[in-house]
């Protein structure tokens, strides 16, 4: 049987403990749900409550190991995921002062909803052998307890080859639907940046068996949407990984081995990480709080070096040129050399490339693209970081002559363009 498509934890709000089973709040009905959107939901409860997971879903484990089990409508009533089926404002997130935290916006569910969807999962899974429904229809456990398992890992894909922050609405089921053409899927989740939660372009998805999980891997031309995939299984990738000596993903860990830290791996590397306040402001040696001096984000695969720029071509052409490609975070570029690097959001540099393999043509002017090798790479945010600091020095000069005194203008540095 193939498992909802929704991973990770179930974005609510005040998610940290699980109500005890209270009666079903009673008040005027709530719009009847189609059949569909009735069976997507009964679909949705079983897939939190299934072992695939429960072996990754931190705050569903804890669920059903509280209260017997239990968990109420009015705690599920308060996922994104299950408001969206039935038609109830999602929970958004605002910003909270000066320090632009965001917070959940702490917005009821009414009543009359938590007892259409407590009425709709109890019919939906009258004769369920992995669920059950409390006397007074007020929340809902598994039947059998839930054992922990490793044996998700040996039957699991990473597949690549889709583009980086390009996530249209129900990607997930689409996915889902697509590789459970090859085997019996029992959960999907999406790669996301830790950082900034963009998607990755690579998902996990886990078989019901080894076999099937291999069979899908050993495909050579997968194809999504005109996308050509790059499935691997997850032992290999991760094996791969850590051949490279690269940070291994929480998502990607092997069950029983231990992984350095983010922190530790950094230091390890020459890369130092400031210890930061709940504010993320850099702690100094006395704990107090300083204003963190700010940093050029290095991040591998976002540079793409291009040539052939005869003629009079002007940045903003470049820009507009390459943000066909992607998001352009700034170009480095002077007319008086033929050659320059383009800086993308994020790392698609060699999906740019791969795509573009004849070039970017601007009027007459076709532009060959290349990869930026580790040492050019490095160079580059070098100089950038300069250009930062260079900034952020002039800025303070200006605060503090604020009476007067000379003032240099122009660019120094005149290669960074934004």
């Amino acid at each position: 049987m193939t498992m909802a498509p929704v991973e990770g934890i179930p974005t609510v709000v005040a998610a940290a403990s699980v109500p005890a089973p209270a009666p079903a709040p009673v008040s005027e009905p709530a719009a009847a749900l189609s059949a569909e959107a009735a069976e997507q939901i009964v679909k949705q409860i079983k897939h939190y409550l299934s072992d695939a997971n429960l072996n990754h879903d931190a705050f569903m484990r804890k669920g059903v190991e509280m209260n017997d089990g239990w968990i109420t409508f009015a705690t599920f009533a308060k996922f994104n995921r299950l408001r969206e089926l039935m038609g109830i404002p999602q929970y958004k997130a605002k910003t909270n002062g000066r320090n632009n935290n965001k917070k959940a916006e702490n917005r009821d569910v009414p009543e009359s909803s938590v007892a259409l969807l407590a009425q709709t999962v109890k019919e939906g899974i009258s004769d369920d052998s992995l669920v059950e429904v409390n006397e007074d229809g007020s929340a809902i456990r598994r039947k059998n307890q839930f054992v922990p398992s490793d044996e998700w890992f040996v039957r699991t894909v990473h597949v690549k080859g889709l583009p980086y922050g390009k996530e249209s609405a129900g990607l997930i089921d689409d996915l889902t639907k697509f590789c459970a053409e090859s085997g019996d899927v029992q959960l999907l989740r999406l790669r996301r940046n830790p950082k900034t939660k963009a998607f990755k372009g690579n998902f996990l998805v886990e078989f019901a068996t080894p076999e099937e999980a291999e069979q899908f891997a050993a495909k050579q031309d997968l194809t999504y949407q005109e996308n050509k995939l790059e499935p691997s299984m997850l032992q290999s990738y991760h094996d791969e990984k850590q051949a490279a000596d690269e940070f291994i993903q929480p998502e990607l860990r092997k069950p029983g081995e231990t992984y350095p830290t983010f922190e530790d791996y950094c230091i390890a590397h020459g890369r130092p990480v400031p210890t930061m306040d709940k504010a993320g402001n850099k702690k100094g040696k006395d704990g107090d709080s300083q204003k963190p001096k700010p940093q050029v984000e290095a991040v591998p695969g976002c540079l793409v070096k291009f040539a052939g720029a005869e003629g009079d071509l002007t940045v903003k052409q470049l820009k507009e040129a390459f943000g066909a490609a992607g998001d352009v975070k700034y170009i480095e570029y002077t007319t008086e050399n033929t050659d320059g690097i383009v800086r993308f959001k994020e790392p698609v540099a060699a999906s740019v490339i791969e795509s573009h393999a004849e070039g970017i043509s601007i009027g007459d002017v076709k532009l060959t693209l290349a990869a930026v090798d580790e040492e050019a790479e490095k160079a580059f945010f070098e100089r950038a970081q300069a250009a930062l600091d260079q900034s952020m020095s002039k800025g303070d000069n200006r605060n503090n002559k604020r009476s007067g005194g000379p003032r240099h203008g122009g660019r120094q540095n005149k290669r960074v363009r934004r």
